[in-house]
């Protein structure tokens, strides 16, 4: 086989590779430039400074009407957004206050009974999972036992 051919011994060896330097980089087409961008090595000092270049073109060639309104949207979404964080920081900080306030009734409550009934009707925060059991037997026979006893006062 000749030295220039694709397979020498089950090794795969490149039949052509063309370095282009400065001058033929600057001479070609859109097209060409595109594609030889495409499969050039990103590190290579002159690869960065022409994929810079075309950056640079491609961001004078919008007009300033089309930048000034992408940055006004810009600032749109980033002032809706932080509007945002500031009903959702007010809502849970008004949630905390709520559940702090319950929980402070409840463990002034004169008994137990008093208490479980209260926290079983106005709950500190909203449960989302209403269906789940969040006592193991133990603690639901206590709470049964206290909500049977018929001594205990409210």
């Amino acid at each position: 086989m000749s030295k220039g051919g694709a397979l020498q011994r089950n090794k795969f060896t490149v039949r052509h590779q063309k370095r282009s330097s400065a001058s033929e980089t600057n001479k070609m087409t859109p097209a060409q430039m595109a594609r030889y961008l495409a499969f050039a090595d990103p590190s290579q000092p002159k690869v960065k400074e022409m994929l810079a270049a075309v950056l640079m073109k491609d961001r004078n060639l919008v007009p300033e009407e089309e930048k000034v309104a992408e940055q006004k949207n810009l600032i749109g979404v980033l002032k809706a957004t932080e509007a945002r964080n500031r009903l959702r920081n007010t809502r849970l900080q008004y949630q905390n206050l709520r559940a702090q306030e319950i929980n402070f009734l409840i463990s002034f409550q004169r008994n137990a009974k008093g208490a479980v009934r209260l926290e079983v009707f106005l709950p500190p925060r909203k449960n989302l999972r209403k269906l789940a059991d969040c006592m193991n037997t133990v603690q639901r026979s206590r709470i049964e036992e206290i909500l049977e006893d018929e001594t205990a006062r409210f």
